[in-house]
């Protein structure tokens, strides 16, 4: 009897515990700490900035490209990684190996050549479950000066089904 009651418990608890995320909309304001202190010298575009997913079987996909570009100069990338907006701040979802932006993006060496387009066509957020929410890029890195710098966009996925 302990058991099951410790069990109903914890599922109790962690039904709340979902109940109380608020997804809200960021500001242009709310800017992950890590990031804000930086110059942002990295373009970051999302296409389609406002994501609306599709059902195949019993997954929900939400397909979307992601571009980044250095117009000042080369940039070799430190760091880079996605948020969810959620609880009204930005919270870190996961940073990516650096080796994932080579096999993502097509860089080499996680070097961006200044003026080289690199894009991840199938940069696609795929779930069970319907859900929209705001997502941020980032990428941080060292520019030509030794300084570093940033770049990050963000990407509204809602959950307006398209194929209903």
């Amino acid at each position: 009897m302990k058991t099951k009651t410790t069990y109903l418990l914890l599922l109790f608890l962690f039904q709340i515990s979902f109940a109380q995320v608020e997804y809200g909309t960021p500001s242009n304001k709310d800017i992950p700490e890590k990031l804000q202190n930086l110059d942002i010298e990295i373009e970051v575009k999302h296409f389609p900035k406002e994501n609306d997913p599709i059902k195949i079987k019993d997954k929900y996909y939400w397909k979307h490209a992601t571009a980044i570009l250095s117009k000042k100069g080369d940039v070799k990338i430190i760091e880079f990684g996605a948020y969810l907006f959620y609880n009204n701040t930005w919270n870190l979802r996961k940073s990516y190996n650096l080796k994932d932006l080579d096999n993502n993006f097509g860089t080499k060496k996680q070097i961006m050549l200044q003026g080289e387009p690199y894009v991840w066509s199938k940069n696609w957020r795929i779930d069970n479950r319907l859900f929209g929410g705001w997502a941020m890029w980032y990428f941080i890195g060292i520019n030509h000066n030794g300084d570093t710098i940033c770049g990050y966009e963000t990407i509204n996925t809602t959950s307006n089904l398209l194929n209903k």
